[in-house]
This record gives C-alpha cells, sequence and structure tokens, in this order.
C-alpha cells in the first residue's frame, strides 16, 4: 500500500520541477535601443560523423575568404590546409575609376604611365599590358614580351624584353587618351599568361591581341576617365 501511495507522490513531483524549468515567474528585461544585433542562422552546422572530420579543415564555400578566392593545400603529413588569397591588381598614378593626369594625355606630354601590379601567379611564363577606349574601342596601347618576375614600370619606359603592337593611331607603343567629345572610359589590363608570345614590335594589334587571349591564365584591371 505504502509503495501505491509513494508513485503518485513522486510523479507530482517531477511535474511540478518541470514546471518550475519551464516558467520561474520572471520576465526578460525589454532590449535596449543599442542592442539591435541579430544572430544568423540560415547555415546548419556540420556535425561531425567521425573523430578524423574535426580535423578536416577543407573549404566547401568561397565565402570562406571573403575579399578573394582561395587555396587548398595538403600537407606531406595530410593536413589540409585553406588560405585566403589577394586579388590580383593594378597600381596607376590615378584611382580605380578617377580622372587621368592630362600628362598622360594627348592635352599633356603623352607619356606612359608608370604602373605597378600583383606578382605573378603560377604557371605564368610572360606578362601582357593593354589600354582601350572602352567607349570607342580604341586601343591606346598594346605590350607584350614582359619577364613574368617584373611587377612594375617606369613612367614612359616599357620593361626589357617588352614588344609593341601597332596602336589605334597606326604607331607602335603608347597613345594617350584623346576623347573625340564627351567622358570616355580608359581600361589598362595586366595579362598573366601561361607561355612565352615570341612576337615582335610593329605587330598588329588584333594580331597580339588574338595571342594573348589564347594565352592568359588570369587578368588584373585599372580604369580611368578622361573628358575633352
Amino acid at each position: 500500500m505504502r509503495r501505491l501511495v509513494a508513485l503518485p507522490l513522486s510523479l507530482a513531483a517531477l511535474a511540478l520541477m518541470a514546471s518550475g524549468c519551464r516558467h520561474d515567474g520572471r520576465t526578460l528585461r525589454p532590449a535596449l535601443p543599442s542592442q539591435n544585433g541579430s544572430v544568423s542562422t540560415s547555415s546548419a552546422p556540420v556535425v561531425p560523423e567521425t573523430e578524423d572530420d574535426f580535423f578536416n579543415t577543407e573549404a566547401t564555400d568561397a565565402a570562406a575568404a571573403p575579399g578573394g578566392p582561395i587555396e587548398v593545400s595538403t600537407t606531406n603529413t595530410g593536413v589540409t590546409l585553406v588560405t585566403a588569397t589577394a586579388a590580383l591588381a593594378v597600381t596607376a598614378p590615378w584611382r580605380d575609376g578617377a580622372a587621368i593626369d592630362p600628362r598622360y594625355t594627348c592635352k599633356g606630354d603623352n607619356v606612359a604611365p608608370a604602373l605597378s601590379w600583383s606578382p605573378a601567379p603560377a604557371g605564368t611564363q610572360e606578362i601582357a599590358i593593354t589600354m582601350i577606349d572602352e567607349d570607342a574601342d580604341f586601343d591606346h596601347w598594346t605590350m607584350t614580351g614582359i619577364k613574368p618576375d617584373v611587377t612594375s614600370m617606369a613612367e614612359n619606359t616599357p620593361p626589357a624584353g617588352a614588344v609593341a603592337a601597332l596602336n589605334g593611331s597606326g604607331k607602335a607603343g603608347y597613345t594617350g587618351p584623346c576623347p573625340p567629345s564627351g567622358t570616355h572610359t580608359y581600361r589598362i589590363t595586366v595579362y598573366y599568361l601561361d607561355h612565352p608570345l615570341q612576337l615582335a614590335s610593329g605587330d598588329s594589334t588584333d594580331a597580339m591581341r588574338t595571342a594573348i587571349g589564347d594565352a592568359t591564365i588570369d587578368t588584373a584591371e585599372v580604369t580611368g576617365t578622361f573628358s575633352s
């Protein structure tokens, strides 16, 4: 008889404890105006299936490295490494998208600007540079034959070994922005090539650009504008 009475009493006690866990009579304080953050729950956590999975750091999404691509490699001990790589870039005497100094145009000294660019990615055998007027589809500069370890050129001084195609004015080398009217955008592109092109100065722009396109493994760009 005592056991029958004890059982209902134990169940009642458990029910009271469960009720206490759900609500203790207190209420949450209202959030302050500054407490406006949120927690993203769009991605479910990955649960490792085996012990080895705790040490598997292989990225499955490029978003794991914001701002640039990722490189995945494995050491000789079997450890997977994920590293972010910086995007390739070109630096000109003007900010990307900004106005080009008249010095580099037909209204100034018409000299080629000094440039610097990111070191060549693996597999690069040669570097090429072009400059086009995007609004008039005019070729201002096409140059190849730059050694893969070169990362800059001085003003109006092509790197050693470089060769230039005929520009839109019919001369080999650089000719600066000279829009007939309005504001035009000019794009300088550095091409990283997977094999040497072995071209000569004075070749046609079309032939040189076709060869560049066939050999390109990566590019870097900078733009600028100029008004007539």
